[in-house]
Formats: structure tokens, C-alpha cells, sequence
């Protein structure tokens, strides 16, 4: 008897342990990922600021395409020159970087900055459903931590303990479905396509893709730990050994 109480208890806090350690290393993979989309948007717009060049971009505000239709040289930073397109008006294109499809990049830069097209809508859905991605990471964490307290002070409570790991897994399925569901697989593998950006550039659209994927996979696996949880406290609540007192 005293060995299955033991294994169990390993049981026990090998999947609690493992449901919080994912919870949290989701939340860092989920801020790293939201960092790296806020990358690319740096030099799209406005003075340059990093090495991840766009191979096209908007016009300078001193130069705005919505009221300009003349290319003059301080219309584009320095390594761009200025050019004019039918659609968009004027642009700036990159001495030195082509564009692997110009008119998904086209699209995806927002030049005009009103984002009529399915690619620019779908970024920035994309940008919208990652922040709250993030958010449902870090409830999911304090769901967790909620569950290793109760084991200590609330052992005996089954149903708060199990409804905990139940919610738990909720907010994880709830973060990876919507981030999934956003269209981010498909907006990466195009971006990384359309190379849009120099070596530098293309190079961070990488390690966004390799850390959505990591995101993915140790969310799924934290809410997967969670919900094998939820019977377990469900019948043992948060005692290691024998059973909870239940009035």
C-alpha cells in the first residue's frame, strides 16, 4: 500500500512540476515571438533603426506619399531609392535587396498605410492575436501557481483544485487554437517565401517562425500536463498521501 501511495505522489508531482515548467517556458517563448514580430515592423516606416532592412518600404514623412507624387533625395533614408508605383504612389526600394515576390512585400509593408489588402488585415491580426497569446500564457502560469498553493493549503478541496486545472488547460487551448487559427503558420511560410528582407532580416523571420513553432508545441504540452491533472485532483485533491476529507 505504501509503495502505490509513494508512486502515485511521484505521479503527482511530476505532472505538476512539468505543468508549471511548461506554463512558464510557453510565456517565454510567447514574449520572444511577440518581440521578434515587433521587429520587423522597425524599418517600415520612419528613420531606419536595425540591420533588418526591407527590401521595399514607405516614403519618409517628410515625404508623404498620400500628398507627394514627385520622388525627390529626401524621400527614402540613405541605401533606398525612390520610386513610383500605380497603386501604392511613392515608395522606397532598396539598392541592394530584391524582393522575392514585390507584390506580397508591397502588401505586407503597408505602404499608404491604410491596409486595404488580405496580407496587411492578416498581419496585423496576427500582431493583435500574439499579445493576447502572451496574455493567456501568463494566466495560465498563475492558474499553475494557483494549483501548487492549493496543494499545501487547500488539500482537501477536490473541486476547487480540479476546476483549476480544467481552467488551466482552457486558457492554454484557448492561446494555442487562437494564435493557430490567426493564419500565423501560413503568414510566416509566405513571408519567409516572399523574402522581404535582407540576410539580417530573413534571418530574424527564421528565428520568429522557430519560436512560434517551440510556442506551439510547450503550450500544448502544458495544457495537455494540466488536464491529466484535473482527475487526479479530482479524486485526491492536493494530498500526497491517502485521500481528502470531504464533508
Amino acid at each position: 500500500m505504501g509503495g502505490r501511495l509513494g508512486m502515485r505522489a511521484i505521479v503527482q508531482i511530476f505532472l505538476t512540476g512539468m505543468t508549471l515548467a511548461t506554463a512558464i517556458t510557453a510565456f517565454a517563448f510567447a514574449f520572444m515571438f511577440e518581440k521578434f514580430m515587433d521587429e520587423m515592423l522597425k524599418n517600415l516606416q520612419g528613420d531606419l533603426e536595425t540591420t533588418n532592412l526591407p527590401c521595399i518600404r514607405s516614403t519618409l514623412d517628410a515625404c508623404d506619399n498620400a500628398v507627394q507624387d514627385e520622388c525627390y533625395t529626401y524621400c527614402c533614408p540613405q541605401g533606398y531609392f525612390c520610386a513610383r508605383s500605380p497603386i501604392v504612389g511613392l515608395y522606397c526600394q532598396d539598392g541592394t535587396t530584391s524582393c522575392g515576390n514585390h507584390n506580397w512585400c508591397r502588401d505586407f509593408v503597408d505602404i499608404p498605410r491604410t491596409c486595404p489588402t488580405v496580407v496587411c488585415k492578416t498581419h496585423r491580426t496576427v500582431l493583435r492575436v500574439t499579445a493576447w497569446s502572451f496574455i493567456l500564457a501568463a494566466i495560465g502560469i498563475v492558474m499553475d501557481l494557483v494549483d501548487v498553493i492549493a496543494i499545501f493549503t487547500l488539500p482537501d478541496a477536490v473541486v476547487f483544485k480540479s476546476g483549476v486545472n480544467i481552467f488551466s488547460s482552457l486558457v492554454k487551448w484557448i492561446a494555442f487554437g487562437a494564435i493557430v487559427g490567426a493564419g500565423t503558420t501560413q503568414f510566416l511560410a509566405e513571408l519567409a517565401e516572399a523574402k522581404c528582407y535582407n540576410d539580417d532580416g530573413m534571418q530574424l523571420v527564421a528565428d520568429a517562425g522557430g519560436m512560434f513553432l517551440s510556442y506551439c508545441a510547450v503550450q500544448v504540452m502544458s495544457g495537455i500536463c494540466s488536464l491529466l491533472l484535473a482527475p487526479l485532483s479530482a479524486y485526491y485533491g492536493g494530498k500526497l498521501q491517502g485521500v481528502p476529507y470531504v464533508k
